[in-house]
């Protein structure tokens, strides 16, 4: 008598929920493939940290900021990892690792060598289908930053880029500009 079937997952989620990846590495589904990608190295890692400590600063109360979020983008069936992201503060008290990418307020994706491209040209599109209302890259590479809003389809309708060392304003519930001087 043959054994039944175990059972076989059917999406890239289902696939990704299941894979184990080695240790210090993450999961992410971007393009339509599974990326298994290092975690941030130190400097990139000091640079989130002093960005969230500046973004606590430039915010109201009822918002926070995470580090390790995963977004889920229904409308293609992606999964990100963003460098940051901002949240209504509530949205955290609810015992779930995968979020909605249309709750997120704002994600921060930093480039490493590694991935610039995914981040200068997919997540702006994955962002945008998405629904989230900004996105902001900082480009090491190009020492820039640039700040996508109001998405529409898969694009974003304003685009905002400065180079390091000025003042970027961000959109509501930001309450001041920020100085990217004081993030490297």
């Amino acid at each position: 008598m043959a054994e039944p079937l175990p059972d076989i997952p059917t999406s890239l989620n289902e696939i990704a929920d299941e894979f184990t990846p080695p240790e210090g590495y993450r999961v992410e589904i971007i393009g339509g493939q599974l990326l298994v990608s290092p975690t941030p190295a130190g400097p990139h890692i000091k640079i989130a940290s002093r960005l969230h400590s500046l973004f606590r600063g430039l915010l109201p109360a009822e918002f926070e900021v995470a580090q390790t979020a995963t977004l889920l983008i229904p409308q293609t069936g992606e999964r990100y990892i963003p460098d940051l992201v901002v949240f209504p503060e509530a949205l955290l008290d609810e015992p779930i690792w995968r979020f909605p990418s249309y709750e997120a307020l704002l994600t921060v994706e930093i480039t490493s060598p590694g991935n610039a491209d995914t981040d200068r040209i997919k997540k702006p599109h994955g962002y945008a289908a998405g629904e989230v209302p900004a996105y902001l890259l900082v480009d090491l590479e190009d020492q820039r930053w640039v700040l996508y809003e109001q998405p529409t389809g898969w694009n974003y309708g304003k685009r905002t880029t400065i180079v390091h060392g000025g003042e970027l304003v961000l959109p509501a519930p930001f309450t001041h500009p920020l100085k990217t001087s004081e993030v490297y």
